[in-house]
Protein backbone atom coordinates (compact mmCIF):
# COMPACT_ATOMS: atom_id res chain seq x y z
CA UNK A 1 0.00 0.00 0.00
CA UNK A 2 1.33 3.42 -0.97
CA UNK A 3 2.21 5.59 2.00
CA UNK A 4 0.09 8.72 2.07
CA UNK A 5 0.54 12.10 3.65
CA UNK A 6 -0.88 12.43 7.17
CA UNK A 7 -4.37 13.85 7.42
CA UNK A 8 -4.45 17.42 8.66
CA UNK A 9 -6.74 17.71 11.68
CA UNK A 10 -8.20 20.41 13.90
CA UNK A 11 -10.08 20.23 17.19
CA UNK A 12 -12.65 22.95 17.86
CA UNK A 13 -13.62 23.18 21.52
CA UNK A 14 -10.23 21.78 22.45
CA UNK A 15 -10.13 22.70 26.15
CA UNK A 16 -13.23 20.88 27.38
CA UNK A 17 -12.95 17.32 28.63
CA UNK A 18 -13.98 15.72 25.34
CA UNK A 19 -11.90 18.17 23.32
CA UNK A 20 -8.86 17.38 25.47
CA UNK A 21 -9.33 13.68 24.77
CA UNK A 22 -9.62 14.37 21.04
CA UNK A 23 -6.34 16.30 21.14
CA UNK A 24 -4.59 13.55 23.11
CA UNK A 25 -5.69 10.82 20.70
CA UNK A 26 -5.11 12.72 17.47
CA UNK A 27 -1.68 13.97 18.55
CA UNK A 28 -0.54 10.34 18.91
CA UNK A 29 -2.35 8.93 15.88
CA UNK A 30 0.14 7.57 13.29
CA UNK A 31 -1.86 8.92 10.34
CA UNK A 32 -2.75 12.37 11.68
CA UNK A 33 -0.99 15.71 11.74
CA UNK A 34 -2.71 17.86 14.34
CA UNK A 35 -2.56 21.40 12.94
CA UNK A 36 -5.04 23.59 14.81
CA UNK A 37 -6.87 23.87 18.10
CA UNK A 38 -9.67 26.33 18.66
CA UNK A 39 -11.11 27.39 22.02
CA UNK A 40 -12.40 30.84 22.94
CA UNK A 41 -11.40 30.57 26.59
CA UNK A 42 -7.68 30.04 25.96
CA UNK A 43 -6.85 31.97 22.78
CA UNK A 44 -3.14 32.72 22.46
CA UNK A 45 -2.02 30.20 25.08
CA UNK A 46 -0.09 27.00 24.43
CA UNK A 47 -2.28 23.96 24.81
CA UNK A 48 0.22 22.38 27.21
CA UNK A 49 -0.20 25.38 29.51
CA UNK A 50 -3.98 24.92 29.56
CA UNK A 51 -4.18 21.14 29.95
CA UNK A 52 -2.05 19.58 32.71
CA UNK A 53 0.30 16.89 31.44
CA UNK A 54 -0.21 17.55 27.74
CA UNK A 55 2.85 17.63 25.50
CA UNK A 56 1.02 19.42 22.67
CA UNK A 57 2.67 22.81 22.18
CA UNK A 58 0.30 24.27 19.59
CA UNK A 59 -1.14 27.68 20.40
CA UNK A 60 -4.90 27.81 20.86
CA UNK A 61 -6.61 29.85 18.14
CA UNK A 62 -9.86 31.79 17.98
CA UNK A 63 -11.13 30.54 14.61
CA UNK A 64 -10.44 27.99 11.90
CA UNK A 65 -9.91 28.16 8.15
CA UNK A 66 -11.47 24.85 7.03
CA UNK A 67 -9.39 24.76 3.84
CA UNK A 68 -6.29 24.25 6.01
CA UNK A 69 -7.42 20.84 7.30
CA UNK A 70 -8.89 17.56 6.10
CA UNK A 71 -10.95 16.79 9.19
CA UNK A 72 -12.49 18.86 11.99
CA UNK A 73 -13.35 17.36 15.36
CA UNK A 74 -15.96 19.53 17.05
CA UNK A 75 -16.42 19.28 20.81
CA UNK A 76 -18.73 22.21 21.29
CA UNK A 77 -22.01 22.94 23.08
CA UNK A 78 -25.14 22.04 21.16
CA UNK A 79 -25.94 24.33 18.18
CA UNK A 80 -22.54 26.08 18.26
CA UNK A 81 -20.74 23.72 15.88
CA UNK A 82 -23.84 23.13 13.77
CA UNK A 83 -23.97 26.84 12.97
CA UNK A 84 -20.51 26.54 11.34
CA UNK A 85 -20.90 23.06 9.83
CA UNK A 86 -21.93 24.18 6.36
CA UNK A 87 -18.95 26.54 6.15
CA UNK A 88 -16.54 23.78 7.18
CA UNK A 89 -18.03 21.29 4.74
CA UNK A 90 -17.83 23.79 1.89
CA UNK A 91 -14.20 24.35 2.82
CA UNK A 92 -13.56 20.68 2.08
CA UNK A 93 -13.29 19.32 5.63
CA UNK A 94 -14.87 16.16 6.97
CA UNK A 95 -16.61 16.85 10.29
CA UNK A 96 -16.64 14.52 13.30
CA UNK A 97 -19.17 16.14 15.62
CA UNK A 98 -19.30 15.29 19.32
CA UNK A 99 -22.47 17.25 20.09
CA UNK A 100 -26.05 16.04 19.66
CA UNK A 101 -26.72 18.37 16.74
CA UNK A 102 -26.67 15.73 14.01
CA UNK A 103 -27.54 12.54 15.88
CA UNK A 104 -31.29 12.79 15.36
CA UNK A 105 -32.53 12.49 11.80
CA UNK A 106 -35.87 14.10 12.67
CA UNK A 107 -35.31 17.84 13.13
CA UNK A 108 -38.60 18.24 14.97
CA UNK A 109 -37.54 15.61 17.51
CA UNK A 110 -34.24 17.42 18.04
CA UNK A 111 -36.00 20.72 18.63
CA UNK A 112 -38.51 19.10 20.98
CA UNK A 113 -35.91 17.40 23.15
CA UNK A 114 -33.27 20.15 23.13
CA UNK A 115 -35.67 23.10 23.19
CA UNK A 116 -33.74 25.07 20.54
CA UNK A 117 -34.12 25.81 16.85
CA UNK A 118 -31.70 23.72 14.83
CA UNK A 119 -29.21 26.03 13.05
CA UNK A 120 -28.58 23.63 10.14
CA UNK A 121 -31.67 21.44 9.68
CA UNK A 122 -30.85 20.60 6.06
CA UNK A 123 -27.73 18.75 7.18
CA UNK A 124 -29.48 16.35 9.56
CA UNK A 125 -30.38 13.97 6.77
CA UNK A 126 -26.78 13.91 5.52
CA UNK A 127 -25.13 12.96 8.80
CA UNK A 128 -24.12 9.38 9.56
CA UNK A 129 -24.70 8.15 13.10
CA UNK A 130 -21.32 6.70 13.99
CA UNK A 131 -21.69 3.79 16.36
CA UNK A 132 -19.71 1.44 14.12
CA UNK A 133 -20.85 -1.73 15.86
CA UNK A 134 -24.50 -1.16 14.90
CA UNK A 135 -25.84 -3.12 11.90
CA UNK A 136 -25.58 -1.31 8.58
CA UNK A 137 -23.34 1.58 9.62
CA UNK A 138 -21.19 2.67 6.67
CA UNK A 139 -18.76 5.54 7.16
CA UNK A 140 -16.72 5.12 3.98
CA UNK A 141 -18.17 8.18 2.24
CA UNK A 142 -19.43 10.16 5.23
CA UNK A 143 -18.52 13.84 5.31
CA UNK A 144 -20.62 14.67 8.38
CA UNK A 145 -20.16 12.15 11.18
CA UNK A 146 -22.32 12.30 14.29
CA UNK A 147 -20.61 10.68 17.25
CA UNK A 148 -23.20 9.09 19.58
CA UNK A 149 -23.76 10.26 23.13
CA UNK A 150 -22.12 8.45 26.02
CA UNK A 151 -25.30 6.99 27.53
CA UNK A 152 -26.67 5.92 24.14
CA UNK A 153 -23.42 4.17 23.27
CA UNK A 154 -23.61 1.93 26.32
CA UNK A 155 -27.39 1.41 26.17
CA UNK A 156 -27.42 0.60 22.46
CA UNK A 157 -24.56 -1.89 22.68
CA UNK A 158 -26.51 -3.56 25.49
CA UNK A 159 -29.79 -3.79 23.55
CA UNK A 160 -29.29 -3.80 19.79
CA UNK A 161 -28.01 -7.40 19.42
CA UNK A 162 -31.17 -8.80 21.01
CA UNK A 163 -33.57 -6.33 19.37
CA UNK A 164 -32.06 -6.79 15.92
CA UNK A 165 -32.35 -10.58 16.24
CA UNK A 166 -35.98 -10.31 17.32
CA UNK A 167 -35.18 -12.32 20.44
CA UNK A 168 -36.70 -10.09 23.13
CA UNK A 169 -39.80 -8.05 23.81
CA UNK A 170 -39.70 -4.46 22.56
CA UNK A 171 -39.93 -3.11 26.08
CA UNK A 172 -36.55 -2.00 27.44
CA UNK A 173 -35.50 -0.74 30.86
CA UNK A 174 -32.07 0.92 30.95
CA UNK A 175 -30.57 1.92 34.30
CA UNK A 176 -27.37 3.88 33.59
CA UNK A 177 -24.72 5.43 35.81
CA UNK A 178 -22.09 7.98 34.80
CA UNK A 179 -19.02 9.61 36.25
CA UNK A 180 -18.91 13.37 36.79
CA UNK A 181 -16.76 14.16 33.72
CA UNK A 182 -19.85 13.47 31.62
CA UNK A 183 -21.18 16.85 32.78
CA UNK A 184 -18.27 18.65 31.11
CA UNK A 185 -15.56 20.95 32.44
CA UNK A 186 -17.56 24.09 33.11
CA UNK A 187 -18.13 24.45 36.86
CA UNK A 188 -21.65 24.29 38.25
CA UNK A 189 -23.22 23.44 41.58
CA UNK A 190 -24.44 20.03 40.44
CA UNK A 191 -20.90 18.69 40.08
CA UNK A 192 -19.33 20.54 43.03
CA UNK A 193 -17.28 18.09 45.15
CA UNK A 194 -19.37 18.63 48.27
CA UNK A 195 -22.56 17.98 46.29
CA UNK A 196 -21.38 14.80 44.54
CA UNK A 197 -18.98 13.09 46.93
CA UNK A 198 -20.42 10.15 48.91
CA UNK A 199 -23.75 10.51 47.13
CA UNK A 200 -25.62 8.94 44.20
CA UNK A 201 -28.75 10.31 42.61
CA UNK A 202 -31.02 9.79 39.63
CA UNK A 203 -31.75 12.71 37.32
CA UNK A 204 -33.67 13.31 34.11
CA UNK A 205 -36.24 10.78 35.31
CA UNK A 206 -39.06 12.53 33.45
CA UNK A 207 -37.14 12.16 30.19
CA UNK A 208 -33.43 12.68 29.57
CA UNK A 209 -32.70 14.03 26.08
CA UNK A 210 -30.44 11.08 25.24
CA UNK A 211 -33.60 8.96 25.23
CA UNK A 212 -34.55 10.28 21.80
CA UNK A 213 -31.28 9.06 20.33
CA UNK A 214 -31.63 5.67 21.98
CA UNK A 215 -35.18 5.22 20.70
CA UNK A 216 -34.21 6.19 17.16
CA UNK A 217 -31.55 3.50 16.96
CA UNK A 218 -33.44 0.86 18.96
CA UNK A 219 -36.44 1.22 16.65
CA UNK A 220 -34.20 1.01 13.63
CA UNK A 221 -32.63 -2.21 14.96
CA UNK A 222 -35.97 -3.74 15.98
CA UNK A 223 -37.76 -2.78 12.78
CA UNK A 224 -40.64 -1.27 14.72
CA UNK A 225 -41.69 0.63 17.80
CA UNK A 226 -39.82 0.13 21.08
CA UNK A 227 -40.86 1.25 24.54
CA UNK A 228 -37.94 2.52 26.62
CA UNK A 229 -37.62 3.46 30.27
CA UNK A 230 -34.24 5.17 30.72
CA UNK A 231 -33.02 6.50 34.06
CA UNK A 232 -29.51 8.01 34.38
CA UNK A 233 -27.64 8.38 37.68
CA UNK A 234 -24.65 10.49 38.68
CA UNK A 235 -21.91 8.54 40.47
CA UNK A 236 -19.02 10.12 42.46
CA UNK A 237 -16.26 8.96 40.12
CA UNK A 238 -14.41 10.85 37.41
CA UNK A 239 -15.05 8.75 34.33
CA UNK A 240 -16.99 5.70 33.21
CA UNK A 241 -20.53 4.59 32.41
CA UNK A 242 -22.27 1.41 33.46
CA UNK A 243 -25.54 0.55 31.71
CA UNK A 244 -27.69 -2.19 33.22
CA UNK A 245 -30.45 -3.16 30.81
CA UNK A 246 -33.38 -5.48 31.44
CA UNK A 247 -34.77 -7.49 28.52
CA UNK A 248 -37.50 -10.12 28.51
CA UNK A 249 -36.90 -12.98 26.01
CA UNK A 250 -39.79 -13.85 23.71
CA UNK A 251 -41.61 -17.13 24.23
CA UNK A 252 -39.41 -19.97 23.06
CA UNK A 253 -36.18 -17.97 23.45
CA UNK A 254 -33.89 -18.76 26.37
CA UNK A 255 -31.51 -16.44 28.18
CA UNK A 256 -28.70 -18.73 27.02
CA UNK A 257 -29.69 -18.08 23.39
CA UNK A 258 -29.70 -14.34 24.01
CA UNK A 259 -26.29 -14.63 25.65
CA UNK A 260 -24.98 -16.42 22.57
CA UNK A 261 -26.07 -13.44 20.45
CA UNK A 262 -23.89 -11.13 22.54
CA UNK A 263 -20.91 -13.47 22.57
CA UNK A 264 -21.04 -13.60 18.78
CA UNK A 265 -21.65 -9.84 18.56
CA UNK A 266 -18.45 -9.19 20.52
CA UNK A 267 -16.36 -11.18 18.05
CA UNK A 268 -17.13 -8.69 15.28
CA UNK A 269 -15.25 -5.69 16.68
CA UNK A 270 -11.83 -5.16 18.25
CA UNK A 271 -13.49 -2.80 20.71
CA UNK A 272 -16.08 -5.21 22.11
CA UNK A 273 -15.26 -7.63 24.90
CA UNK A 274 -17.58 -10.23 26.35
CA UNK A 275 -16.93 -10.79 30.05
CA UNK A 276 -17.86 -13.92 31.99
CA UNK A 277 -19.33 -11.74 34.74
CA UNK A 278 -20.81 -8.22 34.82
CA UNK A 279 -17.99 -5.78 34.01
CA UNK A 280 -16.67 -2.97 36.19
CA UNK A 281 -16.12 0.47 34.72
CA UNK A 282 -12.49 0.32 35.80
CA UNK A 283 -11.98 -2.68 33.51
CA UNK A 284 -12.34 -0.35 30.49
CA UNK A 285 -10.94 2.81 32.08
CA UNK A 286 -9.14 5.08 29.60
CA UNK A 287 -9.74 2.72 26.65
CA UNK A 288 -12.05 2.58 23.64
CA UNK A 289 -13.43 -0.77 24.80
CA UNK A 290 -16.98 -1.72 25.65
CA UNK A 291 -17.33 -4.71 27.98
CA UNK A 292 -20.59 -6.69 27.92
CA UNK A 293 -22.19 -9.45 29.94
CA UNK A 294 -25.57 -11.19 29.86
CA UNK A 295 -26.83 -12.68 33.12
CA UNK A 296 -30.23 -13.93 34.24
CA UNK A 297 -32.69 -13.14 37.00
CA UNK A 298 -35.98 -15.06 37.03
CA UNK A 299 -36.07 -15.41 33.27
CA UNK A 300 -35.11 -11.79 32.56
CA UNK A 301 -31.89 -10.99 30.72
CA UNK A 302 -29.76 -8.56 32.72
CA UNK A 303 -27.31 -7.06 30.23
CA UNK A 304 -24.48 -4.88 31.52
CA UNK A 305 -22.19 -2.69 29.44
CA UNK A 306 -19.22 -0.72 30.77
CA UNK A 307 -17.47 2.03 28.80
CA UNK A 308 -15.21 5.01 29.40
CA UNK A 309 -17.55 7.93 28.76
CA UNK A 310 -14.79 10.17 27.39
CA UNK A 311 -13.36 7.55 25.02
CA UNK A 312 -15.78 4.93 23.71
CA UNK A 313 -18.53 7.32 24.76
CA UNK A 314 -17.02 10.33 22.94
CA UNK A 315 -13.52 11.09 21.60
CA UNK A 316 -12.37 7.50 21.11
CA UNK A 317 -15.49 6.67 19.16
CA UNK A 318 -14.88 9.74 17.02
CA UNK A 319 -11.37 8.55 16.19
CA UNK A 320 -12.72 5.05 15.49
CA UNK A 321 -15.14 6.63 13.00
CA UNK A 322 -12.31 8.65 11.45
CA UNK A 323 -10.27 5.47 11.00
CA UNK A 324 -13.12 3.79 9.16
CA UNK A 325 -13.89 6.88 7.08
CA UNK A 326 -10.31 7.29 5.85
CA UNK A 327 -9.25 3.65 5.59
CA UNK A 328 -6.90 3.43 8.56
CA UNK A 329 -6.78 0.32 10.71
CA UNK A 330 -9.84 0.60 12.94
CA UNK A 331 -7.70 0.50 16.09
CA UNK A 332 -5.14 3.12 14.96
CA UNK A 333 -4.33 5.58 17.72
CA UNK A 334 -6.81 4.04 20.16
CA UNK A 335 -5.98 2.55 23.59
CA UNK A 336 -7.10 -1.05 24.18
CA UNK A 337 -5.53 -1.89 27.51
CA UNK A 338 -6.94 -0.42 30.75
CA UNK A 339 -4.85 0.53 33.74
CA UNK A 340 -5.74 -1.59 36.77
CA UNK A 341 -6.49 -1.06 39.59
Amino acid sequence: MTRREPLRAAVVGATGYIGMQCVALLSRHPGISLRHMVARAAVGRRFSDVVPGSEVELVVEESLDPSSVDVVFTALPHTVGAARAQEWLRGGAVIVDMSADFRLRDVAEYERWYQVTHPAPDLCGEAVYALPELPGVNLADADLIAAPGCYPTAALLATVPALHAGAVEKDVVADCKSGVSGAGRSPNLGVHFAEVNESVHAYGVEGHRHKAEMLQEMRNAAGGDVHLTFVPHLIPMTRGILATVYLRPLDGVSVAQVRDLYVEFCTRSPFLRYDAKPPATKSVWSTNLAALNVSEQDGTCVVTCAIDNLLKGAAGQGVQALNLRFGFDETAGLPLHPAWP
